[in-house]
């Protein structure tokens, strides 16, 4: 193993905590459309097979709809992921949507319009929406990219402190040479979902810098939520106080927030839930096409008013809830119409 491929299994791993966390589910191998080799999961398309790294499902879907499923490419680069890397999502994204199982067969069984059976592949289908997550953001050109194609992207420093980001990018191969292989091996295995061995044990003991970042980590997977807005666009809201994810999973009842900005870094929000004994921050960063068409406007205050309204009217916020898998937060049209009157 080298540094490159530790890195890579650490931010999948990270990703689908994220993602189990908020209510998703992992897609297991059907033994056919996907299916597992070398280690790998892979995931079958029109043109080849492709290495699924972090393949969920979501915790709700769309009626009158194939069910959904969410397949991130993660790419753990120091740099900023570039348009090649997002413009092949859009591929992928194609490529295991347009696959289908078509026999000589059903082809010669097309032939006869009286047929009694369907000249089809009796299988489960599913509609595949193809993200990509960073560690160190995304250039302009893949975001403008991933906007006009609707590629969502996640970047870990967009969540974690920059003290893990760092200790995360400083991960090299002298790193990795030092740690006795068969506890990376181990280690491997848990950040792959086997937890039958004594992985977690070794990567939060046997090197200080994957500590570091594997305990960062852990104190930070817990305390980050994924909201879906009206737009269809996906915000990741953390908080520093575990009391807000509490509340949020004990209340079934819609509840009411204010969305504010932050003066030094305007794409950097907060979002405050009324709560009843108090209320409750949570911070986020604007979905870059939203803070572009803010930005045309220079961060004119009246546009921003103008945008919390048609944009936070409704936010849903998924938790991990099988009887109630989302929380309904409304704006608070009250507060917002008191600052459009001043």
């Amino acid at each position: 193993m080298n540094a490159s491929k530790l890195k890579g299994n650490l931010l999948e791993y990270f990703v689908s905590r994220i993602l189990l966390n908020c209510g998703f589910k992992n897609v297991k191998a059907d033994g056919l459309f996907i299916y597992n080799s070398r280690g790998l999961r892979l995931i079958n398309g029109k043109g080849s097979s492709h290495d699924a790294d972090v393949l969920m499902s979501p915790p709700i879907q769309m009626p009158f709809s194939y069910p959904y499923r969410l397949l991130f490419e993660c790419k753990a680069y120091k740099s900023p992921v570039g348009l090649p890397i997002v413009r092949n999502a859009l591929g992928l994204r194609y490529d295991i949507n347009e696959f289908e199982i078509i026999t000589t067969t059903q082809i010669n069984a097309r032939k006869n319009l009286r047929r009694r059976n369907l000249a089809v592949e009796s299988r489960a289908r599913y509609l595949y929406q193809v993200g990509v997550a960073s560690i160190n953001g995304f250039t302009k050109p893949a975001t403008e990219f991933s906007i006009n194609n609707k590629i969502p992207l996640l970047s870990l420093d967009w969540i974690l402190p920059h003290t893990i980001i760092s200790l995360f990018d400083n991960i090299d191969d002298s790193l990795v040479d030092s740690i006795d292989e068969d506890k990376l091996s181990e280690i491997t295995d848990f950040l792959n979902g086997d937890n039958n061995g004594d992985g977690e044990l070794y990567l939060d003991t046997e090197n200080r810098t994957l500590s570091r970042i594997y305990d960062g980590f852990s104190r930070f997977q817990n305390r980050v939520l994924i909201g879906l807005l009206e737009t269809g666009d996906l915000i990741f809201i953390t908080t520093e106080n575990i009391s807000g994810i509490e509340y949020l999973m004990s209340n079934y009842q819609p509840s009411t927030a204010r969305f504010h900005y932050n003066p030094e870094e305007k794409e950097l929000w907060e979002l405050t839930i009324q709560g009843s004994d108090n209320n409750i921050t949570f911070k986020f960063h604007l979905p870059e096409q939203i803070q572009s068409l803010w930005k045309s406007y220079n961060y004119d205050f009246h546009a921003g008013l103008a945008m919390k309204g048609s944009i936070f009217g409704k936010l849903f916020i998924f938790v991990q809830d099988e009887t109630m898998p989302f929380r309904i937060i409304n704006l608070d049209r009250d507060w917002l119409e008191g600052l459009q009157a001043e």
